[in-house]
């Protein structure tokens, strides 16, 4: 009898990012599981970054690149799934990180998050805010929470 069912993995990229998809595949093939990778669009914060129309600058090329980002990455967490037969879809959203992923997995009906952390702590934390510690305080499934291995 399978823990999980099904796992939602979020994904931007990042080094802990990559070993949270990888965690989430093994895990997923331990358990027979199925993965939805999700990437949030914070188009909030990258208004907020370059300013938008209150300066006269354009942010929908920021908004575009933001989005294809989002694309490519799932559509590699989605490939690396797939190539070891692990059923895995994919959910590219825009919003606050945190509650857009505990959104999704209420959603998806996901009883696992599996995400990837940078363990910055101290000002770096306070300053750049943690989705994984968002998650671990919100979150009403389990989460659980990796570091990119260095060799």
């Amino acid at each position: 009898m399978s823990m999980f069912k099904k796992i939602l993995v979020p994904v931007d990229g990042s080094d802990p990012s990559d070993a949270a998809v990888s965690l989430a595949i093994r895990i997923a093939r331990d358990q027979d599981a199925t993965i939805v990778f999700v990437h949030v669009c914070e188009i909030a914060k990258i208004a907020a970054t370059i300013g938008g129309p209150a300066i006269g600058v354009d942010p929908s090329y920021a908004f575009e690149a933001e989005r294809e980002w989002g694309d490519q990455t799932l559509r590699r967490a989605l490939d690396r799934a797939g190539n070891v037969g692990v059923s895995a879809d994919t959910c590219l959203e825009e919003g606050s990180s945190v509650t857009t992923i505990l959104d999704v997995a209420r959603e998806q009906h996901a009883d696992l998050i599996v995400i990837g952390s940078h363990g910055r702590g101290g000002i770096a934390r306070a300053v750049l805010g943690s989705v994984a510690e968002g998650l671990l305080r919100r979150s009403h499934i389990p989460v659980m929470v990796t570091r990119a291995t260095h060799p």
